[in-house]
């Protein structure tokens, strides 16, 4: 059984020729969530991952769409590049496991249950590449995480870390120092730890979610009440004259026809 320990820090912090693990989806697409962040920090090894999903093996009469669905489970281990490129070297001093525990991401997302077995599959895969580069004599180091499938693809953290216990591979799993906030406060306010807050409800130190604009959203609110004040206003004016023609004064309404009446001709 492994041993996962959890901590607070930055992944990307990790010692030189740690092995770095994240979960992907397999349509080469590294957009959103921490994909993204590792896409800004490893370009290189991006180019490589997006290579892999969306070119088919050479001699294969796969289609491309066959291809991804075939590698869902496995790990793409991507190296530090080579001494050759020593300012790449110095940028990407990690090896970047791609887990593929999701064919797709979006509303396209795999289900839990799917994602839940890719990731034990893909765990043994990983295991089996670093046996192979280690028993040849290469440097590796430990085993570095994020709580893979707990962002967008939505699984809960728990059933995950059940799974990657269940394997053999010790990890050290860091959390942003903001993820710990936001899961003191989730805890405090009765939630799962390490699940989002409820819908409608928003964590101690969380963001507004991207897109979500703030001031449009105010004068909006602040356009609909004026909206509805008016809409008061003109319906008790509408109201009082309706009273004022029901219980009006006779006598102004003669006194408006005596004058609205045109003078007789003089004969």
């Amino acid at each position: 059984m492994a041993i996962i320990t959890e901590e607070v820090g930055d992944i990307f912090s990790a010692p030189p020729n740690s092995i770095l693990i994240h979960a992907c989806n397999a349509r080469g697409a590294w957009g959103s969530g921490v994909a993204a962040a590792f896409k800004q920090k490893y370009p290189y090894a991006f180019r490589k991952y997006n290579t892999h999903c969306l070119s088919p093996l050479t001699g294969s009469k796969l289609t491309v769409k066959q291809h991804q669905a075939n590698i869902v489970g496995t790990t793409l281990l991507i190296p530090p590049p080579n001494a050759i490129n020593q300012r790449q070297a110095f940028k990407t001093p990690h090896y970047i496991a791609c887990l593929f525990t999701s064919l797709d991401y979006g509303k396209k997302v795999s289900p839990p249950e799917e994602i839940l077995e890719n990731t034990g599959n893909a765990l043994r895969d990983l295991a089996k590449q670093v046996a192979e580069i280690r028993g040849s004599g290469e440097e590796m180091g430990n085993y570095y995480a994020v709580r893979i499938n707990s962002g967008k693809f939505g699984v809960e953290w728990q059933k995950t870390k059940t799974v990657l216990e269940a394997e053999h591979l010790d990890i050290t799993v860091l959390r942003p120092k903001e993820e710990e906030t936001a899961d003191a406060a989730n805890t405090a306010a009765g939630g799962k730890l390490g699940q989002p807050p409820a819908k409608g409800e928003k964590a101690k130190g969380e963001k507004s979610p991207a897109g979500f604009n703030a001031g449009r959203y105010n004068r909006r609110g602040s356009i609909r009440a004026k909206a509805e004040s008016l809409s008061d206003k003109q319906t008790r004016g509408m109201k009082r004259k309706v009273e004022k023609d029901l219980t009006g004064d006779d006598d102004d309404d003669r006194d408006d026809m005596k004058r609205k009446e045109p003078a007789k001709p003089i004969q």
